[in-house]
């Protein structure tokens, strides 16, 4: 499996890394910088530091390369108009990395 760099991400002071895991096949789908302790409902793209997918063309939404399960959808927010990702709840899994 190809890892890509994210070309659109920004270090943000402050954050810590996640792995977002598909919970299907345990498939990595890529590794995220999150800010706070709540939960994790969506993905900004400017975040999201590499993948499993190519995030340099836009896509509609996140299929896990390993089984095809949709993990979420692009959008885009309403407060800043940011590109996101929102996640279906239950096609995910998250771990923290130590670094």
């Amino acid at each position: 499996m190809d890892i890509y760099p994210n070309p659109d991400c920004r270090r943000i002071r402050g954050s810590h890394l996640l792995e977002v895991s598909c919970a299907h096949c345990q498939c990595f789908i890529a590794t995220y910088q999150k800010l706070g302790e709540s939960p994790l409902v969506k993905l900004y793209h400017e975040r999201i530091v590499e993948g499993s997918i190519d995030l340099s063309q836009p896509r509609g939404a996140l299929f896990c390369p390993g089984c095809g399960e949709r993990i979420a959808t692009r959008y885009l927010t309403k407060m800043d108009h940011k590109e996101a990702y929102r996640l279906v709840p239950s096609a995910f899994h998250r771990r923290r990395v130590r670094g």
